[in-house]
């Protein structure tokens, strides 16, 4: 062995004295903080303001509202599982699933402009703030457990994209605001739930975009 491959080996030896092996991450406990914000979440809004009559009384939802439900609940889960995968070491993975959903969620807003196209009179009425304001800010905040979940998920393993990373934690947390909401909001105007209940997932993703990525580097 020559002189520059033991100095070699001998810096090698002096950078690894200190490391220490490092617990692998588990999906199945991210999965679970996002579980128990989603939970904290709804059990919070409920308990302030009650559930909406129609399920209070053990009925079901209209088609419409259901189908908007498990649509946003589909973009809910895709984006919080791309969020926690990001969280994992790894080259070369797909995080896009979640766009899927939100394509598929494009759905509700086109229904809402082809029924505002029949009845713009209530397009127009179901779009005033005194409307439909309060349920974007109750959506807003009921997310936040979510958000929070995932954004401590990820502050702990610094995502190589956090532009891309505050995007998806804010989709995630707004959409499950949303479906919170859609448990208290009786209303079954696809106008409002597109606009209002979409908006708190809009505005999320914005926010999280903005604020969350400085805080997402090492």
């Amino acid at each position: 062995m020559t002189m520059s491959d033991a100095s070699i080996d001998a810096l090698i030896d002096g950078l690894a004295d200190d490391l220490e092996p490092v617990k692998p991450r588990r999906l199945l406990f991210g999965s679970l903080w996002v579980a128990a914000g989603w939970l904290i979440g709804a059990a919070g809004l409920l308990w302030l303001l009650g559930m909406r009559h129609d399920l209070a009384a053990g009925a079901m939802m209209a088609p419409l509202p259901m189908l908007a439900f498990w649509l946003i609940v589909a973009l809910g889960l895709s984006a919080a599982w791309s969020a926690l995968r990001m969280g994992l070491p790894g080259v070369g993975r797909d995080y896009s699933g979640w766009r899927w959903a939100g394509l598929a969620s494009l759905a509700l807003p086109l229904t809402a402009i082809f029924m505002g196209f029949g009845d713009s009179h209530g397009a127009i009425e179901a779009m005033k703030p005194q409307n439909g304001l309060r349920c974007t800010i109750d959506g807003l905040i009921a997310g936040l457990g979510v958000g929070a979940a995932l954004f401590c998920w990820l502050k702990a393993s610094a995502p190589t994209s956090p532009t891309r990373a505050g995007w998806v934690i804010g989709i995630a947390a707004g959409a499950a605001g949303a479906t919170i909401v859609a448990l208290h909001c009786s209303s079954g105007d696809m106008v409002h739930i597109a606009f209002w209940h979409g908006l708190a997932v809009g505005l999320s993703g914005v926010a999280g975009r903005i604020v969350l990525p400085r805080w997402l580097r090492w």
